[in-house]
């Protein structure tokens, strides 16, 4: 089986199938990543029933110990990366996520689950380094917010997979019969990883020790405010890890029936907000790299206004109309991101920088948003009763003002110019 070359000769049709099949592999991935790490929320009510746990220990199990292990690994995984081969890498650290997801269906107590977890974030840290490295040393510079588009649209697509597969099983079949049959097609698609992407070649490579590409990046003022606003907003993002929850108790729907909802407004909000958001990011980069920065600033706040009251209605429909909006826009920001940190990046620490993107991101949004929704839930229960979690889901949307902040800074750091490798760091 011959595998893929995505730098065959520009502009050939060779080239173009190849980088449609490297991107559509990339998708993929993405979305099992995504969809493995969703459903653990989409469970969280038979799962909490199971053990007996609480609002707190069920965020502190689906995102602070998942955040413990995934950005801190992903540092040394980056290492890796930068100097091996990016392909097998990927490939190894998909097959072994998947096997802890399906793992998470064999569990007997919450240590058990809690382990299973650590397995998936270990093998999930490998995910983003090696994905944004390839498509950064595959794809053009004012092309790259268009690419990472796709990585963005696998995310709602694995947040469909959970919601909607998830929920059915679990509501079908049981939540360990979901976590086994989620888990199980990413061996597959780790074996087509590893035999049809070929390795792309390196413009340069990197010396010994990452700490001198960890210090530049972090002396970028464009890097560590892009970082932050995206820190920021994941805890929004990580947060909402409790909507099958929240419909479940404020609105009485099951999870299959929420699942559905909710997979369905954000596989069909998130994909087009995705690929739209890299599109426009792209034509608005062209005349201006400012808008890596501005562009995603609008997005997030936008996402608020329409987030914090769907949270807080007692009506579905307004509910799910105000989810979707929210959605859409939450998706528009993500691709222009990625194409900063990258175009900030030398050639040479492509991985390292979206390591330590990610190690940033989850160390406060993923460690963070889903255990403080959860804390809050339970304080907030004693007056408020099942309409707690909505409030304090509609609480932590309220960071995405800081969010917007954090990038309007990042683009204002930037300062105007053409786009293009190492013009985007000074």
């Amino acid at each position: 089986m011959a595998s893929i070359d995505p730098k065959n000769e520009a502009d050939s049709p060779t080239r173009t199938r190849s980088v449609l099949l490297f991107l559509l592999l990339m998708f993929l991935v993405s979305s099992l990543n995504m969809a493995d790490r969703q459903l653990i929320g989409i469970a969280a009510q038979p799962i909490k029933r199971e053990f007996g746990l609480s609002d707190t220990m069920i965020g502190l199990l689906g995102g602070t110990a998942f955040a413990l292990v995934y950005p801190p690994l992903g540092l040394p995984l980056a290492w890796v990366a930068d100097r091996f081969n990016r392909r097998n890498l990927l490939a190894w650290c998909l097959a072994w996520w998947s096997a802890a997801t399906m793992l998470c269906g064999f569990v007997t107590a919450p240590l058990g689950l809690l382990l299973s977890r650590i397995g998936v974030a270990a093998g999930e840290a490998g995910y983003a380094p090696t994905s944004h490295s390839l498509i950064a040393d595959t794809i053009a510079p004012e092309r790259r917010s268009s690419a990472f588009a796709v990585l963005v649209a696998g995310i709602s697509a694995g947040t469909f997979i959970a919601m909607v597969g998830g929920g059915w099983l679990t509501q079908h079949y049981g939540w360990r019969t979901a976590f086994i049959a989620i888990g199980a097609p990413g061996v597959l698609v780790a074996i087509l990883v590893r035999l049809l992407i070929r390795e792309p070649v390196r413009t340069t490579m990197p010396g010994g020790s990452p700490w001198p590409a960890y210090k530049r990046l972090l002396g970028s003022a464009p890097f560590r405010r892009c970082v932050a606003g995206s820190a920021l907003h994941l805890m929004v993002t990580y947060g909402l890890v409790w909507a099958v929850p929240w419909l479940e108790r404020s609105h009485g729907i099951g999870p299959a029936r929420a699942g559905l909802l909710l997979g369905t407004i954000g596989a069909a909000a998130g994909l087009i907000g995705s690929l739209a958001g890299g599109a426009i990011g792209d034509r608005l980069a062209r005349s201006d790299r400012r808008w890596l920065g501005w562009w995603p600033a609008v997005t997030v706040l936008a996402a608020a206004a329409f987030g914090v009251p769907a949270l807080l209605t007692e009506s579905l429909t307004l509910a799910l109309l105000g989810l979707a909006a929210a959605t859409f826009l939450n998706a528009l920001y993500q691709p222009s991101t990625y194409a900063l940190v990258q175009g900030v990046a030398g050639a040479g620490e492509r991985a390292s920088a979206a390591a330590l993107m990610i190690f940033i991101q989850n160390l406060i949004g993923l460690g963070l948003g889903p255990a403080c929704v959860g804390f809050a839930s339970d304080l907030l229960t004693p007056e408020f009763g099942a309409g707690a979690l909505g409030i304090a889901l509609a609480g932590l949307f309220l960071v995405n003002g800081l969010s917007a902040t954090a990038f309007y800074r990042a683009g204002r750091a930037l300062g105007p110019g053409e786009m293009g490798p190492g013009k985007m760091g000074e």
